[in-house]
């Protein structure tokens, strides 16, 4: 059965910044990826920690999540 990309926003990584960045925007993987000009894929590698993006994918992710840059790095342990 070939897994299907859905639209939603979430994922299996929560406790991964660059997903939790995501999600707090109200940004899908797939819109992500758009806007990140990758694949879905990779923005999943990304938020699974199977793969590290590079400073220019970096920025693209706070102008897409309007975020800082610390937002994609920092562990939360509360929540707010």
């Amino acid at each position: 059965k070939k897994k299907e990309y859905s639209s939603e926003v979430g994922g299996g990584h929560p406790e991964n910044p660059l997903q939790r960045a995501r999600v707090k925007a109200g940004v899908s993987q797939e819109k992500a990826a758009e806007e990140l000009s990758c694949d879905p894929r990779t923005v999943q590698r990304y938020e699974s920690g199977e793969k590290s993006p590079n400073k220019t994918v970096l920025e693209k992710m706070t102008s897409c999540y309007s975020c800082p840059l610390s937002a994609l790095f920092e562990k939360e342990e509360h929540d707010e």
